[in-house]
């Protein structure tokens, strides 16, 4: 499974309503999406500090969400990786529920007020999710190896302000701060430097600048 499908379930309730705004859980799925494009080496990022992705292999995975961001990503060859973490038409949000839903993990259910304008994804089948949030309650005991998958999930869970609510302290045993501080240790223990510890970097930066934007634009109005 992809890391961004694995965190599009953990951002879904097994109702099918979101755990975070929709907005903002695009732009964490974005982020997941191009990481998985740097571990299926279809991209690459260059050495800045705010480093700018390049695609070095346009074939095609055999998985429809990394092929379709493929097909689209030409648009934004050579961009800073930050400006792509917020750009809509990355969203892959679709792709991951065809997805999903074809392997019998969630449904989709557009028989609310709103139809298929606004659908819910009910879990279908949740061993898949079980095993990730076991898996990830096991990371932050520290009783299993951690990936570069983990970290990228557990920091953009954090990055979206929402890493307690999916990760309950009556699993974790970890408080707020102590969930939080565990997290940042997780995430440097990717090399530093590497193509995925600066796109999680880089996701996270733009994470912050996105929301701390949504927010003032809320207070304001």
């Amino acid at each position: 499974m992809l890391i961004c499908e694995k965190l599009f379930l953990l951002l879904t309730k097994d109702s099918g309503s979101p755990e975070s705004r929709l907005a903002d859980a695009a732009y964490g799925l974005n982020g997941a999406l191009l990481v998985d494009l740097l571990l299926a080496g279809r991209v690459a990022l260059n050495e800045d500090r705010n480093p700018r992705i390049n695609i070095v292999n346009p074939a095609p995975t055999g998985h429809p969400v990394l092929d379709r961001a493929l097909q689209i990503l030409p648009a934004k060859n050579g961009k800073r990786f930050s400006s792509l973490v917020p750009w809509g038409k990355l969203n892959p949000t679709r792709d991951i529920v065809t997805s999903l839903s074809a392997a019998g993990i969630i449904a989709v259910d557009t028989g609310g007020l709103l139809g298929s304008f606004s659908p819910r994804y009910p879990t279908v089948d949740p061993v898949p999710e079980q095993q990730l949030r076991n898996h990830l309650y096991a990371v932050l005991r520290g009783e299993q190896i951690i990936s570069e998958a983990d970290g990228t999930i557990l920091s953009i869970l954090q990055g979206l302000s929402v890493a307690t609510r999916v990760l309950p302290r009556a699993q974790t045993g970890l408080s707020r701060s102590a969930l939080k501080r565990r997290i940042k240790e997780i995430a440097r223990a990717n090399p530093a430097g590497s193509a995925v510890s600066r796109a999680v970097d880089a996701t996270n930066g733009a994470l912050i600048a996105v929301l701390a934007a949504s927010s003032s634009a809320a207070a304001s109005s």
